[in-house]
């Protein structure tokens, strides 16, 4: 967190806009510090486990929903293998979405969501064992495929972890008052 001096840009709202917004409770963000900012996205990163990773090759997209774990902004995946590394060896810029189930007939206000761009690295863990160790630190599951005896998976399967470092994040949470404000560190990605 921090250090990565990211740009925060909080979408305007006009006066006929936040009125409407109003009637229904919800009070949009005018400023936030990239500090704030990226306390409430590390927070809904800690929070949530599932991702959609979106990677190309050949003009060729591909999403993957995957499970994650983070530290800070930045987010780790170990996986066996699978389509989306050959993507990624060739064009390792990548989008991940996360988000909350949506349910717009009980709450029209609760759609939440986080859009990150960024760049990938990947390796293979008997490459870089202590790269692996620790990267492990930071895995929210590791405990819990102890206390299921599945512990010797991390010794017996030489997984891929996909590193991503974003360059772009947008985040979406009405009830909080974030109308697709984001966090650029001004690299070139896609809007």
């Amino acid at each position: 967190m921090g250090g990565n001096m990211g740009k925060i840009i909080v979408p305007g709202s006009n006066e006929q806009e936040k009125a409407a917004f109003q009637k229904f409770n919800i009070t949009l963000i005018d400023a936030i510090s990239e500090k704030e900012f990226e306390a409430v996205v590390v927070e809904y990163l800690d929070t949530h486990n599932v991702l959609h990773l979106a990677t190309c090759r050949d003009d060729r997209p591909r999403c993957t929903v995957l499970e994650y774990f983070n530290k800070g902004l930045t987010v780790y995946i170990m996986s066996e293998g699978g389509g989306k590394f050959a993507n990624l060896k060739a064009n390792p810029n990548v989008s991940f979405t996360v988000s909350d189930p949506y349910e717009p007939a009980h709450d029209f206000w609760g759609f939440t969501g986080l859009q990150v761009w960024g760049s990938a690295s990947s390796f293979k863990k008997n490459d870089d064992p202590d790269r692996f160790a620790e990267i492990k630190k930071y895995s929210r599951n590791a405990e819990a495929m102890k206390r299921q005896g599945m512990d010797q998976m991390f010794t017996a399967v030489n997984f891929n972890v996909i590193t991503i470092e974003p360059a772009k994040i947008r985040y979406l949470n009405l009830k909080q008052g974030f109308r697709n404000v984001s966090w650029d560190r001004g690299s070139p990605v896609p809007a």
